[in-house]
């Protein structure tokens, strides 16, 4: 999908101007920049967080947003968010819960989990969702080496639109 964005902070300072962006349906896109280029900025434009002026692509675009930090409700367990978001209508989060061995903190407010298994939770969440689009800001850098090819697993068998940001 083709995108123009156009996007200023405080109607001042302009952070994309005419910005022409294709994301490939159905693949993984990753982004990578050092702090402060404004890739988390992209992915909130680009799931509908932050509106961008011109692109009537992004109005139309349903996309799950995964935060560097998670961003996941503090006292609700996986397991919770999971019922929230009825997720008993597919199947798509069922691998992810399995291959992240969720089932020993699935039961556990978020909290009370390490950052690795916020985001490994978080990222079941989107696995869950009916989106179309999955935005992952900065997944690798709490995961370990074990979980971060575990990720790689998951999101190259997900049959989503993935766009990542990372330093790396």
């Amino acid at each position: 999908m083709k995108h123009t964005i156009n996007f200023k902070y405080n109607r001042k300072k302009i952070i994309f101007e005419n910005l022409e962006i294709e994301i490939p349906e159905n693949k993984i896109t990753v982004i990578c920049g050092h702090n402060g280029a404004g890739k988390t900025t992209l992915l909130k434009i680009l799931s509908g967080i932050f509106p961008s002026k011109k692109d009537e692509n992004l109005k139309s675009v349903k996309g799950w947003f995964v935060p560097a930090s998670g961003g996941l409700i503090r006292h609700f367990s996986l397991k919770e968010h999971l019922d929230i978001i009825k997720a008993e209508n597919n199947t798509n989060w069922q691998e992810a819960f399995s291959i992240f061995r969720a089932e020993t903190f699935e039961k556990t407010p978020v909290r009370k989990l390490s950052t690795g298994q916020e985001m490994m939770a978080s990222i079941i969440l989107a696995c869950a969702s009916d989106s179309e689009f999955v935005y992952l800001d900065e997944p690798f850098a709490s995961l370990d080496p074990n979980n971060a090819e575990n990720l790689v697993k998951i999101l190259k068998d997900l049959g989503k639109t993935v766009v990542i940001t990372s330093h790396d």
